[in-house]
């Protein structure tokens, strides 16, 4: 039938729907546009335009033409059902694919101009896919139950078109892909469409029976083991009575009877148990209970290992693997003594080793564990930042575990090892907790006899275990858990030491490693060894030596592969091409007879360094400029020195007040190096008088110490470190204050017997000895 497309036809916005040309569709329509527009069909030769709307959920269409398909169809209205709510349903059959030209809205409805497609299928247009499509599709109605007699009469349709029209209904299809089809406009392309279609719902249907037949299996399996374990425990319920078996809940009870367990943890344990004979053994709270009781069955409870508490022994352990440290090793032979006469831990005091790294606290350890023949095991506390990681987690939680200690327990398989709490300076806390708090009831021998962890539930002793800890800052340790503990401090290696350390034990190491021979292949003198821990290395402890040394070592490996010529003797030469150029400078003092130069001395976390302080007059308004990135103290230090000077300047003829007119610059080298503290006060007030009296004070000679408004010499700290680094710069005479005078007998041997030291009460005492005074004139 024809259409005059001259004119406007109603248009129907379809959602969720599309009607394709020779079939029949009924909708209910509820839209009062909709329902204006079959009112005004009905009266025009039921004649109206079928378009489907892009998003299904909008109920009001504010731009028709980018809210409808561009392609719709023309149809009839054949029957109208009026309902009680006002909506109606109608019976509508398609006719024709038209597009649309225009759409305006026009007395409540919308009307549409449209045009036949250019390109459209013609009724007689045939494609050779049609019977492959049909037999896929008679397929695919099997498996979906589809009526044979629809399937049949697809067959015996002339007209291909009509028969696919008749099938995409019937296909699992969006909106989309349905409006795809009408606007198509060749049956070969349709064609291909719907056999994709039907091959994507086959795979679909095929993964869906798959999914089903693992579920029904892994359902049946299931049903299979418990009924399996059903009866076995039905038999071992029966064998019970005659006395010859027992169930999974009575073995672990006779496991816990056996144990030495407190009268707390066997009464928890058999409460367990009860809950486990009335639950089913699959259950996952069954596999929660048993995962608790076997804790308490793998810790070894009640086992205790022999300690040998031989001195000697001790003592040659400790010595066999460190050099030096002689106070640290004495400390720790103190402590072994102390536990031979008592002969318990309990009570005890727990020590905390902090020093620098690479001193070697964390083999301190192993020795002692080793010498005393009782089991190590090491916690690492650096990055903890959770409480649970200490106490352990609480039961309620999936995959709940007890803490570290109990894990060290169960490692250690005995309730009285040596744990070793390394890096505990170096815990954080968050939002989870303070592990640092959660520490105090471990160490303290007041509490830890009664430790109670979260997934336990029960208090277990660690009163005997030997808890010793590691830290490289003292300061980082909270307060309340440093009151815990008995700080030994071990310094840093003194250069002497270091040499004998690598003579002695390093280079035996490296070799040994590397498969060179020490003495026949290669070989370190003491000046090579002090080269390279001059240029290459500067730290505290020996690490970054060891590294070094191994470097040169594995250089000399591949030229001994290599097939070249060589003398064992390592050279400066050779360590400048296998090491590369120095990475650091020696210390050097600043040139002689230079007035406003002083040597000062510094201490580092990786030694002594000498601190050279430089001061340069100038005229102005008295301004004082320090740089050198100098510390709030320190920078009050030169302000006491000025005032010192000053009031000392007409000693020396000179009128104290040329300080209001001269600006004061005073700067300490290595600009980008942060400096602070107050020993350099001595040498600060030294320096400025040197300066305004133009009198030079020799390079050689070193002060360090802090000094007060009234001039008096305060103590230091770091001497040790201070003094190597002097001798090692050619520093002849130190100077420092009374107060160090009990320190001068603890120096290390080279110190003592290479520099001059004298102590001061008064920094007066000093500059008699350093600058001649003039009488002052009247």
């Amino acid at each position: 039938m024809s259409f005059d497309f001259s004119k406007t036809f109603p248009l129907l916005p379809l959602r969720d729907a599309v009607v394709f040309p020779m079939t029949t569709r009924r909708i209910l329509v509820g839209r009062d546009m909709s329902l204006r527009a079959l009112e005004y069909a009905e009266n025009h030769n039921n004649e109206i335009v079928l378009v489907a709307q892009r998003d299904v959920s909008e109920e009001e269409l504010k731009n028709p033409m980018l809210d409808l398909y561009s392609v719709g169809v023309m149809a009839r209205v054949s029957n109208v059902m009026p309902f009680p709510n006002g909506c109606v349903k109608v019976v509508l059959e398609g006719e024709e694919v038209v597009d649309l030209r225009s759409i305006m809205m026009a007395d409540g409805f919308l009307n549409v101009t449209v045009s036949p497609r250019k390109q459209r299928i013609g009724a007689k247009d045939k494609t050779a896919l049609f019977d492959e499509v049909l037999t896929r599709f008679r397929e695919y109605a099997t498996k979906r139950n589809i009526a044979e007699g629809m399937v049949d009469a697809f067959f015996g349709m002339e007209n291909q078109l009509n028969a696919y029209y008749g099938m995409i209904p019937f296909l699992q299809v969006s909106l989309a892909e349905k409006q795809s089809f009408l606007e198509v406009t060749s049956l070969d392309e349709m064609s291909a469409k719907l056999l994709a279609l039907m091959d994507v719902s086959e795979d679909n249907e095929n993964v869906l029976v798959r999914v089903q037949q693992n579920v029904r299996q892994k359902m049946a399996q299931q049903q299979k083991e418990w009924f399996i374990t059903e009866q076995i425990r039905q038999l071992q319920d029966e064998l019970d009575g005659d006395g010859a078996g027992a169930s999974e809940p009575d073995q672990l009870l006779a496991k816990i009877k056996a144990k030495n367990f407190t009268p707390a943890i066997v009464e928890k344990l058999e409460d367990e148990i009860g809950r486990m004979k009335l639950m089913q053994p699959t259950s996952p709270e069954y596999a929660v209970s048993r995962n608790y009781i076997d804790w308490f069955l793998n810790l070894p409870y009640g086992v205790y290992t022999d300690t040998v508490l031989n001195m000697k022994k001790v003592k040659s352990e400790l010595d066999s693997k460190h050099f030096g440290l002689d106070k640290v090793k004495e400390r720790i032979m103190e402590y072994v003594a102390v536990l031979k006469l008592t002969g318990t831990e309990r009570r005890s005091p727990i020590l905390c080793l902090v020093g620098p790294p690479g001193v070697g606290k964390t083999t301190l350890v192993e020795s002692i564990a080793s010498a005393m023949q009782r089991n190590f095991v090491r916690i690492t506390l650096g990055g903890v930042r959770d409480e649970a990681e200490i106490r352990g987690h609480r039961r309620t939680y999936i995959g709940a575990m007890p803490g570290r200690f109990i894990h060290a327990l169960r490692r250690a398989k005995c309730m009285n090892p040596i744990i070793l709490l390394d890096e505990i300076d170096k815990m954080a806390s968050d939002f989870r907790g303070d592990p640092a708090s959660a520490m105090l009831e471990v160490l303290d021998p007041e509490q830890n006899h009664d430790f109670t962890d979260h997934f336990m539930e029960v208090g277990l002793d660690l009163s005997r275990v030997l808890f010793i800890a590691t830290a490289n800052s003292e300061s980082e340790i909270p307060e309340a858990l440093r009151d815990r503990l008995e700080i030994v401090r071990l310094p840093g290696y003194y250069p002497h030491e270091k040499l004998q350390i690598a003579s002695k034990y390093l280079l035996p190491r490296i070799c040994e490693r590397t498969g060179v021979k020490l003495e026949e292949q290669v070989s370190f003198d003491e000046a090579t060894v002090n080269a390279v821990m001059r240029g290459w290395t500067r730290e505290a402890g020996v690490r970054e030596l060891e590294r070094t040394l191994e470097s040169v070592v594995r250089h000399r490996a591949k030229e001994i592969v290599m097939g070249k010529k060589f003398k064992p003797e390592i050279t400066d030469k050779q360590l400048q091409e296998y090491l590369g150029a120095p990475r650091f400078l020696d210390n050097q003092l600043p040139e002689p007879g230079r007035p406003g130069v002083v040597t000062g001395l510094a201490w580092t976390s990786v030694g002594g360094e000498i601190l050279p302080i430089e001061c340069m007059l100038l005229s102005g308004k008295g301004q004082i400029i320090m740089t050198g990135k100098l510390g709030d103290v320190m920078k009050e230090s030169a302000q006491i020195a000025v005032s010192l000077v000053r009031e000392r300047l007409h000693r020396f003829g000179i009128d104290p007040a040329i300080v209001k007119k001269t600006d004061i610059h005073i700067h300490v080298p290595e600009g980008a190096v942060p400096k602070d503290g107050p020993s350099a006060g001595i040498a600060l007030t030294l320096c400025l008088l040197s300066a305004f009296t133009r009198i030079p004070v020799p390079p050689d000679v070193a002060f360090t110490g802090e000094v007060s408004l009234t001039g008096a010499c305060l103590a230091i700290g770091g001497l040790n470190e201070k003094a190597l680094a002097a001798l090692q710069a050619g520093v002849k005479t130190l100077r420092l204050p009374a107060q160090n005078k009990k320190d001068v007998d603890e120096l290390p041997a080279p110190a003592k017997k290479g520099l001059k030291i004298f102590t001061h009460k008064h920094i007066d005492e000093i500059v008699k000895i350093l600058f001649v005074q003039k009488k002052a004139k009247k």
